[in-house]
C-alpha cells in the first residue's frame, strides 16, 4: 500500500542524520530511538538523564543506556558533568551482514573456570559506569563486548553488557566460551543475549563450564537435533514436537537405535494401530532392546521365528481339535449292542 505524506502543517522541524535511519534504526531499541529524537529536538545542549527520561517516556537507566548507545555508534558526542567525555568503548556493528567480520573465538584468551556457588536465579545489576570501567581494565572483557556484537549482528545495550559481565565475572565463563555459545545460539536462529544467558546458566547448573565441556555439549545437542529432525520427518510430523516426544526420541537415540530401525518400528505401529503412537513405538523398541535386536536383519529373523511359532501352534490346534462331521457320522452309525457293553 502506498501513502502520500503531508508534514508541512507541523511548523518547525529538526534534522536526523540519514545514517541513523539507513544503518542503525533496525538495530536499535525503540526506547533508544525515543531518547535520540528528544536529544536532537531539544535546543538545550545540557540536560540530565532524569529530565531526558521523563521527556522520552522511558526509565532513567534506559535513557543513560541510550546515550551510551548513540555515542558508541558515533551518532552523537556527549560529555558528563564531571568533564569526562563519554567515549565509545565498544565497536559499533554495521547493519549489513556482508560487512560483519567474525573474529574467531580462539583469538580471545581462554581460562579454565571452576564452578562456584552462584545461584542460577541470581540477578546481578551493574551501573553503566561500572561496566565501562571494568571493560577498560580487562582487555578480554572489552574484546568480548566487541566480538559478540559481530556474532549476534546487533549492537548490545548496557543491560545486555551487564548480563554478559555476570556470566564472565560471577559464573566464571571465559570469553572464548561465551563467544562459542553465542555462535551456537545463532545457529539456532536465536540472537538475543537473554537467550544466550539462559542457555549458559543451564549449562552451569549441569556443571558444563569449561570451553571443552561446552564444545562437547554443543556437538551433542547438534547431533541430537539432527537425529530428531530425521525421525520427525519419518513419522510425518511437521509441527513442533512436544517435550514428551522429544524425550522419547532422545531416549531411543541413547539406546543406540538408528533412524532405519525407528522407521521399521513406525511402520509396525501404523500397521497395527493405523496411527502414530510414540508409546506404542517405545514398547516395540524396548522389546527389541531386551532381545538385543539392533539391525533390520535381526528384526526379520525375529518376525520369521514368530510366524513359524504361530504356524506350529495353529497346526497343533488343528490336530487336537474335533471334526464335527466325523463325530456326527460316528454317533449316527454306532450300535451300542454290538459294542459288548450291554
Amino acid at each position: 500500500m502506498k501513502y502520500i505524506f503531508d508534514c508541512d502543517r507541523w511548523g518547525s522541524f529538526f534534522s536526523v542524520p540519514s545514517k541513523v535511519v539507513e544503518d542503525y534504526l533496525k538495530i536499535s531499541d525503540g526506547s533508544f530511538v525515543k531518547v535520540l529524537l528528544c536529544i536532537l529536538c531539544s535546543s538545550d545542549r545540557e540536560i540530565d538523564t532524569a529530565s531526558l527520561a521523563q521527556r522520552a517516556g522511558v526509565s532513567e537507566d534506559a535513557a543513560e543506556d541510550a546515550v551510551t548507545h548513540w555515542v558508541n555508534l558515533g551518532v552523537i558526542t556527549a560529555e558528563r558533568a564531571d568533564s569526562k567525555s563519554v567515549t565509545p568503548s565498544f565497536a559499533a556493528v554495521k547493519s549489513e551482514v556482508s560487512t560483519v567480520q567474525n573474529v574467531p573465538a580462539s583469538a580471545v584468551e581462554s581460562i579454565n573456570p571452576t564452578k562456584s556457588a552462584v545461584s542460577n536465579k541470581l540477578v546481578i545489576r551493574y551501573r553503566n559506569s561500572e561496566i565501562l570501567e571494568k571493560a577498560e581494565k580487562d582487555a578480554n572483557l572489552k574484546n568480548l563486548f566487541n566480538e559478540i556484537q559481530s556474532v549476534l549482528q546487533y549492537t548490545i545495550n548496557s543491560t545486555e553488557q551487564g548480563e554478559l559481565l555476570a556470566l564472565y565475572e560471577y559464573y566464571h565463563f571465559d570469553a572464548a566460551s561465551i563467544l562459542l555459545a553465542a555462535e551456537y545460539c545463532v545457529s539456532l536462529d536465536k540472537r538475543r543475549v537473554s537467550y544466550l544467558v539462559t542457555v549458559m546458566k543451564r549449562w552451569y547448573e549441569e556443571d558444563i563450564c569449561s570451553y571443552a565441556q561446552i564444545e562437547a555439549e554443543i556437538i551433542r545437542c547438534t547431533e541430537l537435533k539432527s537425529f530428531e529432525n530425521r525421525i520427525l520427518k519419518i513419522f510425518g510430523v511437521t509441527a513442533k514436537p512436544s517435550k514428551q516426544q522429544q524425550e522419547y526420541i532422545s531416549k531411543w537415540r541413547s539406546m543406540g537405535f538408528t533412524s532405519e530401525m525407528l522407521e521399521i518400528a513406525y511402520n509396525k505401529c501404523m500397521d497395527n494401530t493405523n496411527k502414530l503412537n510414540f508409546k506404542y513405538i517405545d514398547t516395540i523398541l524396548m522389546n527389541w532392546a531386551g532381545k538385543s535386536i539392533s539391525t533390520p536383519q535381526q528384526v526379520n529373523e525375529e518376525d520369521n521365528k514368530f510366524k513359524s511359532s504361530s504356524n506350529k501352534r495353529q497346526s497343533a490346534a488343528k490336530e487336537t481339535s474335533y471334526n464335527l462331521d466325523d463325530f456326527e457320522n460316528f454317533a449316527m452309525n454306532f450300535d451300542l449292542s454290538k459294542s459288548g457293553k450291554l
